[in-house]
């Protein structure tokens, strides 16, 4: 795994004082620097972006890992050599014919290890406590029971393992219209064992879907929504699909978030003793996404002020 991620010209960009120790003659390499100094010092292995600083803030990119629902866009992609298994909802051929005539880089695709059919992720991977590490990008949004999902990544995750999330904005894309996910209707979604998007969840998308200059997603420091993405014909279209058992998945966002409104779920989810998967750091919005990085922690949490929760979601949204 070393020698594949690592990357010599990124790293003596880097980092100058290596390269100037490697023209010195101190090293031979930046490769030999960082098996020697750079590794221990927390130096990154190549020229990661801000987004791949975020989500690998806390993970140990040398152990094992899961990558949920990558499609075109793998964070953690076989090819630069993580140790990675990849769940998806299609197989790496059925995304390449999905996505031919989209003119995206069809090599990006990685093969995929589990196709999900919607089941729990312990039952279509049969391991627990094996992964070090889970990365989920504009995921979490889409799962009809989040709660179970949560679960099942705390079972499949070793006792110190990270699970790592890269959670849409609902402030800065086309949910801006929609209200933020409250724990409650979590609650319900689990208490259902929903595997699907409720008719409700599917016309709301449709009613409410929004653009700002024709963009589904804004920068974090552009003013809201100017337009709708759907017509209500079409939103009503989709609710009557919704509701016949024998029509397809219609895949929608089922939750919407903020920095704020997550924290506080999660909070909640501990309370109620749901999860004990916490918040071990986060980052503020970029763009039109924060970032999140979950895992058990050794000592017993103290447990948050809700009230100022509350206040932190009215105050930051």
């Amino acid at each position: 795994m070393e020698s594949n991620a690592f990357n010599e010209k990124e790293y003596l960009a880097l980092y100058p004082d290596v390269a100037h120790a490697v023209q010195a003659g101190a090293f031979t390499s930046g490769w030999k620097h960082y098996q020697r100094f750079g590794k221990s010092e927390g130096r990154e292995p190549s020229g990661y972006t801000a987004r791949e600083r975020a989500v690998f803030h806390l993970i140990d990119k040398m152990g094992i890992g899961l990558e949920i629902g990558p499609s075109i866009n793998p964070i953690a992609p076989k090819r630069k050599g993580y140790n990675v298994h990849i769940v998806d909802h299609a197989s790496a051929d059925e995304l390449r014919a999905k996505y031919r005539q989209q003119h995206v880089n069809l090599d990006n695709i990685e093969e995929v290890d589990f196709v999900s059919k919607g089941e729990p992720l312990t039952d279509l991977i049969g391991k627990t406590e094996y992964y070090d590490w889970i990365i989920a990008s504009h995921v979490v949004e889409l799962i009809p029971d989040l709660i179970s999902f949560f679960q099942s990544c705390e079972k499949l995750l070793k006792p110190a393992g990270v699970l790592s999330l890269v959670v849409p904005d609902k402030r800065f894309c086309f949910d801006y219209f929609m209200p933020l996910t409250s724990t409650g209707v979590l609650l319900d979604a689990y208490a259902e064992k929903r595997v699907r998007p409720s008719p409700g969840q599917v016309f709301d998308h449709f009613a409410n879907a929004s653009i700002r200059d024709g963009a589904i997603a804004w920068a974090d420091d552009q003013k809201g929504a100017n337009a709708l993405l759907h017509t209500f014909s079409e939103a009503k279209a989709q609710w009557q699909r919704a509701g016949d058992p024998g029509e397809g998945y219609i895949d929608v966002h089922c939750w919407r978030f903020t920095p704020a409104s997550f924290r506080l779920i999660i909070s909640d989810l501990n309370s109620l003793g749901l999860t004990d998967l916490q918040i071990l750091a986060e980052f503020d919005t970029v763009g039109c996404e924060f970032y999140v990085s979950l895992g058990r922690k050794n000592s017993i949490p103290s447990v948050p002020d809700r009230l100022s929760l509350l206040r932190q979601i009215n105050l930051k949204g």
